[in-house]
């Protein structure tokens, strides 16, 4: 990972955003695309706390479709914007993901667009009765994923034995794609214009990409870390074993 001296002492958002000594030419879209970066993180780590993901989802969306907006803001500082207003412009239109962001209104991320693609599945995890010949375990049931996994966790039946949970979100107009990793391509696309942004002004920005990555920052290659929840029984009780961060107490 690049070696980054932040300024010490900031005085300014443009300061903050710039390694030490320099400034960001274009603040408000830098920072409004880390608030992009912040609420991915926010929905990767509440994804099995179905209401808070869904609020995060559209706070998400809500600031990537204003990226560009703040771009437009900031053009006077630029010579040249064709390379926004031409380019990117034709591109976006052209990039189905991109129109999936843009014609999907805040307000409608409520539980009707999520259900028919989103699903939660259970499974056991070394059930104790299950014979040593038989194959993996098996899925056990496909469960209501508007439901939180300690629902199922403290209102089933006592076990003796833990499960995986594994989730997926998805929505209207994707075909069945998962939402993390579409918001993740979102944050790519973003990234891409932006650096091109500063890179016109004669600034640069430090970049995280991994070769042969498919993803611009590594935090958002490994969804599935995000989508599992793993129990296991310790003292009589079942907990979580890989425990995502931020979940609510029951």
């Amino acid at each position: 990972m690049p070696d980054i001296t932040p300024n010490p002492s900031p005085r300014t958002l443009a300061e903050k955003l710039a390694v030490d000594g320099s400034a960001c030419p274009i603040p408000a879209t830098h920072d409004r695309l880390a608030e992009v970066h912040h609420w991915w993180h926010q929905m990767a780590e509440l994804y099995h706390e179905p209401d808070p993901f869904r609020y995060r989802l559209g706070a998400f969306a809500q600031a990537a479709r204003s990226v560009t907006f703040m771009l437009q803001t900031e053009k006077a500082i630029f010579e040249n914007f064709d390379f926004y207003e031409k380019d990117w412009v034709d591109k976006a239109k052209g990039d189905p993901i991109m129109q999936w962001l843009n014609n999907t209104r805040t307000n409608s991320f409520h539980r009707s667009a999520l259900a028919p693609s989103s699903w939660l599945q259970m499974e056991c995890f070394r059930n104790p009765r299950k014979s040593p010949w038989d194959e993996e375990d098996s899925p056990i049931g496909t469960k209501d994923p508007f439901q939180c996994t300690h629902f199922y966790m403290n209102m089933g039946p006592t076990t003796d034995h833990g499960h995986n949970f594994t989730r997926q979100w998805s929505m209207e107009g994707l075909g069945g794609r998962e939402l993390l990793e579409v918001c993740a391509e979102i944050y790519d696309r973003l990234d891409e214009i932006v650096t091109e942004a500063h890179q016109r002004l004669g600034a640069s920005v430090v970049s995280y990409a991994r070769p042969g990555s498919l993803r611009r920052l590594p935090c958002m290659e490994d969804i599935q870390r995000y989508r599992i929840v793993t129990t296991r029984i310790r003292r009589g009780k079942e907990v979580c074993v890989n425990k995502p961060r931020r979940l609510h107490p029951h």
